[in-house]
């Protein structure tokens, strides 16, 4: 196919898709993840995904994860930190025994069933704050409580994923303890090291916003090579160095780099591509894989109303309302980015069978769809009432 031709039905389906799916309350993210399955190789064939659109979209959700670092409002943060831990705590724990127990009783051995367990407890930060964005709900006291749990959830799963995979089934050998030191360094080395640094660079380039932007880029490639070589996913080192970029942006400088610069790149093309990427690279057909449906309507039904029960319980108990909560807890829901990274790992290296992933995978795809688009709905007819801002 010609590159004009792909990159015109590329930027069609961005554009169009998700402006038809808009009268019906679908949050954009979901719309262009749909676009991806209509116009993908698991849906209508007219395009396939390739190394140059995997290349594109692995810039998407590095731009996601920075651009949430970067919106954490660092005082808010701290004001909401114990509201935030006791989501996390629920939202986390909770549904992680429910994940051990089914990997338990469906086979699995004990590497396996901790694995499915972190995969259920996961978050997905990108679609929470891409959809909180849209809903303008982000600079909110219950925003900031929902994210910064997402974040912390999110974080604890892909370090713990990367600690399994480390493992690799074999169980606890003696480079375990160093290499969690290592990630425990790495992440403390970016908040020390890159405010120190921002500081003294962004002063030098005052007046030059495309070099700040320059700057910037630089520092999320090298955190995220120097990651990489550890042995830690890159959007781990991109959300650090998001919240380690923060400190030492003046307001103007925040909102002139954000809003007028980085955002324009991401959301200009970079974000959509990766939820394009995500939907063309979704095998809706697994839906109908009925040999392990068992396994599947188990999972699905366990994660969703545990999730949603945890969320909701514990935002009762920080005294938000009923509708408020309930909508936390729907927030809680979407599975995607940690759970599909574990998954394929756990796949490559034997530690889950093929049904598991299966399993994963129509997990990601349910909740990454269908959750959206009832917050969506729901906070648009209840806005007044949830007064979230």
């Amino acid at each position: 196919m010609d590159t004009y031709f792909l990159f015109f039905i590329i930027l069609t389906s961005i554009f169009i898709v998700p402006q038809i799916l808009k009268r019906f309350n679908v949050p954009t993210i979901t719309a262009t993840m749909l676009a991806g399955i209509l116009i993908g190789p698991f849906g209508l064939n007219i395009i396939q995904s390739s190394a140059t659109l995997d290349t594109f979209a692995a810039f998407g959700v590095i731009f996601l994860m920075f651009l949430a670092g970067l919106e954490v409002d660092n005082e808010t943060l701290k004001d909401e930190f114990k509201n935030s831990l006791v989501l996390s705590l629920f939202s986390m724990l909770i549904p992680s025994i429910g994940g051990y127990l089914i990997g338990q009783y469906f086979g699995l051995d004990f590497i396996g069933s901790l694995l499915y367990a972190v995969i259920f407890s996961s978050h997905s930060v990108g679609i929470v704050y891409a959809l909180m964005d849209e809903l303008g709900l982000i600079k909110s006291r219950f925003g900031t409580t929902v994210i910064s749990a997402s974040v912390v959830i999110d974080l604890i799963s892909l370090i713990v994923i990367s600690i399994l995979i480390k493992m690799g089934g074999s169980g606890i050998t003696s480079d375990i303890i160093p290499f969690v030191v290592l990630i425990a360094a790495y992440i403390i080395a970016l908040l020390i090291i890159i405010p120190l640094i921002s500081k003294l660079i962004l002063k030098e380039l005052k007046k030059f916003h495309v070099q700040k932007i320059h700057f910037i880029l630089l520092i999320i490639l090298i955190s995220i090579i120097v990651g990489e070589h550890i042995g830690i996913h890159p959007i781990i080192g991109a959300f650090i160095i998001g919240i380690a970029v923060s400190e030492e942006l003046t307001k103007e400088e925040h909102d002139q780099i954000l809003n007028e610069n980085l955002n324009a790149i991401g959301y200009g093309i970079f974000i959509p591509l990766f939820f394009l990427n995500l939907g063309m690279t979704t095998d809706i057909s697994v839906i109908f894989n009925f040999d392990n449906i068992s396994l599947i309507l188990v999972s699905v039904v366990t994660l969703i109303g545990l999730k949603i029960s945890s969320g909701y319980f514990s935002l009762r108990i920080l005294d938000y309302g009923k509708l408020k909560s309930f909508c936390g807890g729907l927030l809680t829901v979407p599975s995607l980015t940690a759970s599909l990274v574990g998954a394929t790992l756990g796949r490559d290296l034997g530690i889950l069978p093929e049904k598991f992933f299966v399993s994963v995978v129509v997990i990601a795809l349910l909740t990454s769809t269908v959750a959206p688009i009832y917050v969506k709905s729901l906070v648009s007819k209840n806005y007044d009432k949830l007064k979230l801002n």
